[in-house]
């Protein structure tokens, strides 16, 4: 009968009749228990062992190319995920009045600051006057949501806000006929704010803290007040690290025409996801620190002395790592610094100083001999315990 093929090679290998490995020149040992002595779980193993040995030794002849198939995945399943995650243009506007609206804007996001609450938009106006003759319009937003001069001397209230932006009618039909190209372009920029208060998410929630605004915006004629139809027809740009939706569609109207945007602004995904990594690295570090110096200082267990001055280095690492999380509060606030980085940097501080000044007492590379211990007090004379 022929033999099956085996992944182990030898002058002197062969296979006896029960289809076990058999060397002349090796010594041989007792036989295992049979699968039924060894029980379901013995079964199981010793399956999971066979069909180990089998595959290592397949994987181990063909190393390069499961190598690369190795390199291959994690390549394509590491940009697979970042392209998921990646941020998406913000988008607030209303496709269904781009032939509607006579004032049409376009609504480009430059930054979002979480510091100081406020989120700054460039705007472009296309003015579709056909319909009205282009007479001059002036375009208003909500005083009190705008980031102003704080050298402004204007009391706040809640009177109808000045304008933010006049629309010359007679220079756009200049512009549009290249009879006049001197005015200047329709484009302005606002800073909105933004706030926590509704969330109670703040910059110290990071990399959760929300924030929300509300954009109140309408058009007038500037001659006779006529309300002048207005909507956001087109949105561009990111704020790295942001994301700005739309939060709903408001379906209140008044009567003169007034657009509501409720914005949503919050983290990107790929934000949360890399800071919770980041502070779980930090603790699986910490802690297998933690358990070499136990392990080293406690029990006598030894280790190579290169091992036991990491953790003076990796002080610093955290310290370094901590700076590399995108948008995260300056120095040392957020609740990932309380519940992670703050915490591991104490005990790593803790096992620096046992870790270092166990070379003061012993050779912390070699066991101590109470490691080897097999009972309690073997290696002490029982005289003193009885004369305890």
């Amino acid at each position: 009968m022929q033999q099956p093929s085996l992944p182990y090679t030898g002058t002197h290998a062969a296979v006896d009749e029960k289809g076990d490995f058999k060397d002349d020149k090796l010594p041989q040992v007792d036989e295992p228990e049979s699968y039924e002595e060894q029980g379901k779980w013995g079964t199981l193993w010793l399956k999971i062992v066979y069909y180990y040995d089998i595959w290592y030794h397949y994987l181990k002849q063909r190393w390069a190319a499961f190598c690369m198939f190795i390199i291959a995945g994690v390549v394509s399943a590491s940009i697979a995920i970042g392209w998921h995650f990646r941020l998406r243009t913000f988008n607030i506007a209303d496709p269904d009045s781009f032939n509607n609206a006579i004032v049409q804007l376009s609504a480009n996001l430059v930054d979002v600051d979480p510091s100081g609450q406020e989120m700054t938009l460039d705007w472009d106006i296309n003015y579709a006057c056909d319909p009205i003759g282009c007479p001059d319009v002036n375009i208003y937003f909500d005083a009190n949501t705008l980031r102003s001069d704080s050298g402004s001397s204007q009391v706040p209230s809640n009177v109808k806000p000045d304008p933010v932006f006049t629309i010359i009618g007679d220079n756009v039909l200049a512009m549009r006929n290249n009879t006049d190209r001197r005015p200047s372009s329709l484009t302005f920029r606002t800073d909105v704010a933004i706030t926590n208060g509704p969330t109670h998410r703040t910059l110290q929630s990071y990399p959760y803290d929300k924030y929300i605004t509300k954009l109140v915006f309408f058009a007038e004629q500037a001659a006779s007040n006529d309300s002048v139809s207005i909507a956001i027809v087109k949105t561009t740009g990111i704020a790295v690290g942001f994301n700005v939706q739309l939060q709903n569609i408001t379906d209140v109207h008044d009567d003169f025409g007034t657009v509501t945007k409720n914005i949503e602004v919050t983290r990107g995904p790929v934000v949360r996801v890399y800071a919770v990594f980041i502070v779980l690295v930090v603790w699986f570090v910490t802690l297998t620190f933690m358990a070499t110096c136990v392990m080293n200082v406690f029990f006598g267990k030894g280790i190579s002395s290169g091992v036991l001055v990491l953790p003076v280095g990796t002080l610093f690492a955290f310290t370094q790592l901590r700076s590399t999380l995108p948008g995260a509060p300056e120095g040392f606030g957020a609740v990932i610094d309380f519940v992670g980085v703050l915490p591991c940097l104490a005990i790593l501080t803790f096992c620096s100083v046992c870790m270092t000044a166990v070379f003061l007492l012993r050779d912390p590379e070699r066991d101590i001999p109470r490691w080897h211990w097999k009972e309690p007090g073997e290696g002490r004379r029982k005289s003193s315990y009885a004369d305890a």
